[in-house]
């Protein structure tokens, strides 16, 4: 059975802020809200339960202070790891790429066409509309079966159609991967 969510990006001067929202026919139901800092050394996103603050439901946070090769660690609230997330430099350079590692296996995540990468590179030398090649990712298993995608709508906000094929594969990797793709993208 799948599942889809929806993490919507509202961006202010100081900090980026999403929501993740579970979509379920004509329903939505809120699952978490955080808000990211545009200027830190140490990349670390708490994902609370709402707008208020008070529950965590979890946190992506990079482990070391600037790196070339980041790696980050998606954890519960009591600290315990459920994923890590590593950009792989070297494909990235093509198409951009991702390890995740979890308990139940490994994904690897890369952009769905090896055009679309490069148009968007160039077109961000020319020009600030990079945008207008939305970015597609689809995180695959070892054995090439696709576990979730993530698609960037075109809107004037981004907004991320995370499509999860695998219901066993908790939500919450899922929308870590989708920040990932948005706020990690261009490091």
């Amino acid at each position: 059975m799948s599942y889809v969510l929806e993490l919507r990006q509202r961006i202010t001067v100081l900090q980026n802020r999403y929501d993740v929202v579970r979509v379920d026919d004509a329903r939505e139901v809120p699952l978490a809200y955080a808000e990211q800092k545009r200027i830190t050394l140490r990349e670390k996103i708490i994902f609370y339960t709402d707008q208020s603050k008070r529950e965590q439901a979890f946190t992506l946070a990079a482990r070391n202070i600037v790196e070339l090769v980041g790696v980050y660690d998606v954890t519960e609230p009591s600290g315990q790891v459920l994923a890590t997330l590593r950009k792989d430099a070297v494909a990235s350079l093509a198409r951009s790429t991702y390890h995740v590692e979890f308990q139940r296996g490994a994904l690897t995540g890369r952009e769905r066409t090896w055009w679309r990468p490069l148009a968007r590179r160039a077109l961000s030398v020319a020009s600030d509309l990079p945008w207008l090649l939305p970015l597609q990712f689809d995180f695959t298993d070892q054995q090439g079966r696709t576990v979730f995608a993530v698609d960037r709508q075109l809107r004037v906000r981004d907004q991320y159609r995370i499509t999860v094929q695998d219901d066993g594969l908790d939500w919450r990797v899922a929308a870590a991967c989708a920040v990932a793709v948005d706020a990690l993208m261009d490091r």
